[in-house]
């Protein structure tokens, strides 16, 4: 055992165990929304020829990169789909945390020289979508039912780290793709009707939403593309709930839930500035004990 002034817990939004282990404790935490859905890779040369409105991409400009964002309703219910973590020049790669799962996450290399653009395409989810988890799972419904989605993606898969994979353009029009396009993922692609790997109401938001993304960014809906899956570690699917003076948590003093595993950032930068805010937090608390 360590004896110290106070915790900071400061783990990623994909430690499930420490998730699991304060559940088991007792001590509290909340299902929070996050957002599910997919990869979509392009050549980088048409993502630079679309935004750039050239053929040929000038030396001195960098590879481009992209934003998308639009709302989507079924059965009236408005959510979000957006572009996430847009990788230009970049490789998707293999993110599971754990066997029998597929999970697929994007970077770029400093020198974005890869022929290939990716970007996540991600839907909101919440309650709306996860609540009949809820009786069995408590506060773990968010994280079950994006498991269990990580889960089907391995099965369809093949079992491996192969992920399910499908033109865009086939995606959209319902058509299964006879075959795959080249591509970063070094484990490999399986053709996978891509409405299978989702619930319905995240898959017709996918469709629609593309559609939309379509007409911004003429091209950008093709079988020239594909969608690969799944993309579910957005952020975390729960919240370690904490002062919002203070940011010790509720029920256990000195205990200081932190960044994108306590539900209170959203990527690197925001992480670190929380991390500032929960020691400063601290440095607060051991000053008034001295």
């Amino acid at each position: 055992k360590v004896k110290g002034a106070g915790v900071i817990l400061a783990t990623g939004h994909s430690a499930r165990d420490i998730f699991e282990l304060l559940d088991k404790k007792k001590i509290k935490i909340e299902a929070k929304p996050f957002a599910i859905g997919v990869r979509i890779e392009h050549q980088q040369k048409f993502i630079d020829q679309v935004q750039y409105h050239c053929q040929e991409k000038p030396e001195y400009l960098p590879p481009s990169s992209y934003s998308l964002v639009a709302n989507v309703k079924y059965k009236g219910i408005p959510k979000g789909i957006f572009s996430f973590c847009m990788c230009p020049g970049g490789f998707m790669v293999p993110s599971a945390t754990k066997e029998g799962e597929v999970v697929v996450n994007g970077m770029s290399p400093s020198r974005r020289n890869s022929k290939y653009a990716n970007s996540g395409i991600v839907v909101s989810v919440d309650a709306d979508d996860w609540g009949f988890y809820v009786k069995k799972h408590g506060a773990l419904a968010g994280l079950r039912y994006q498991e269990d989605i990580e889960k089907k993606a391995c099965k369809l898969g093949g079992g491996t780290q192969t992920a399910p994979a499908q033109r865009v353009l086939d995606f959209v029009e319902k058509k299964k793709s006879e075959t795959l396009l080249e591509t970063s993922y070094q484990p490999g692609l399986k053709s996978v009707d891509m409405s299978k790997v989702f619930p319905y109401p995240v898959t017709y938001r996918l469709r629609k939403g593309l559609e939309i993304f379509g007409k911004k960014m003429k091209g950008y809906i093709s079988n020239d593309a594909q969608i690969v899956g799944v993309e579910t570690r957005t952020s975390s699917p729960v919240r370690i709930p904490r002062d919002p003076k203070t940011c010790e948590h509720p029920q256990i003093k000195n205990f200081f839930p932190c960044g994108e595993g306590a539900g209170y950032a959203g990527g690197i930068a925001s992480a670190a500035i929380d991390g500032e805010k929960c020691a400063d937090q601290l440095v607060n608390l051991l000053r008034q004990k001295s």
